[in-house]
């Protein structure tokens, strides 16, 4: 469910001084969330270069199972760049959805010509089911009713 609308109508029922208030609150956790993965990122980086090190150390260069060492290199670098990716997705993801919000709603264009009037055609009557069925009913019963 996309909660979204429901917030931001909540959000318009706020005073204007405790919206900015909000959003400046807002701002400050994004800000100190962007650090915080930011610095994250980074020792995770490190970490994995030190794996990788160890692996080409212990396993490639001294020769005792390199094809086990490149392998495991191998998956180490395509799951990070896979997370990477997934990250920029969702970011990507994220800043449509802020874009779609912020921006007007789109307008409707209208037909260039709505004030013409159709064609007048011949018009011509469609016979009624019941114009000759009188015909069809004896003389004397007809006179009757």
């Amino acid at each position: 469910m996309n909660l979204e609308p429901a917030a931001q109508s909540l959000l318009e029922h706020f005073p204007a001084g405790d919206r900015a208030d909000l959003d400046r609150r807002e701002r400050r956790v994004e800000k100190f969330g962007q650090i915080a993965f930011t610095g994250f990122m980074i020792v995770v980086s490190l970490a994995v270069l030190g794996l990788i090190f160890a692996i080409l150390d212990r396993m490639v260069f001294s020769g005792d199972q390199p094809l086990y060492g490149i392998l495991l290199m191998a998956f180490i670098v395509f799951a990070l760049l896979t997370l990477v990716y997934v990250g920029f997705k969702e970011d990507l993801k994220e800043k449509r959805m802020k874009a779609g919000r912020d921006a007007a709603p789109p307008e409707l264009e209208m037909p260039a010509v709505t004030a013409r009037l159709l064609e007048e055609k011949q018009f011509e009557a469609i016979p009624a089911v019941t114009e000759s069925t009188t015909e069809l009913l004896p003389r004397d019963r007809a006179r009757k009713i």
